[in-house]
């Protein structure tokens, strides 16, 4: 994990920005080239799951934004009163992993729609202390599953 900055988006990912964060994150044509696929974000007054190119994100409002794909994540959230980020890559050192599905719960009346999303896949990477102990060091989300 690093601290999110246009060099490691570049470093990361291989995709070089030229936008500040607010930008970033409130484009979903920039998430999207970067290859994020998902987002699940908190706001003051809502929770939003959905498609990258579905969500429309106010700055003013995020409490905490997470933009994901398979391997990926770009995790923001509200520090003060600015946002910072953090970036996240699956290396061959993220070798040690447990894939889990949780079904969410459906908000604002989605369960009478199609096409919300029903289940969120996630993987929970596991370390090693100087004890040899195992835990769990990081937990990404992974896939939005959506109900057809």
């Amino acid at each position: 994990m690093k601290e999110l900055s246009k060099e490691n988006i570049e470093n990361l990912l291989g995709v070089e920005i030229d936008c500040s964060l607010r930008d970033l994150i409130s484009n979903p044509e920039l998430l999207k080239k970067i290859g994020l696929e998902f987002a699940i974000v908190y706001n003051y007054d809502s929770v939003l799951s959905d498609r990258i190119e579905n969500l429309k994100i106010d700055c003013d409002s995020i409490i905490e934004g997470r933009f994901f794909n398979e391997v990926a994540e770009i995790r923001v959230f509200l520090d003060g009163e600015n946002l910072n980020g953090n970036i996240f890559v699956e290396n061959e050192k993220c070798e040690k992993k447990i894939e889990m599905e949780f079904l969410l719960y459906p908000r604002n009346g989605e369960k009478e729609k199609t096409g919300y999303a029903e289940k969120l896949k996630v993987k929970k990477y596991i370390s090693y202390d100087e004890d040899g102990q195992a835990f769990i060091s990081y937990v990404k989300p992974c896939k939005l599953i959506f109900k057809e």
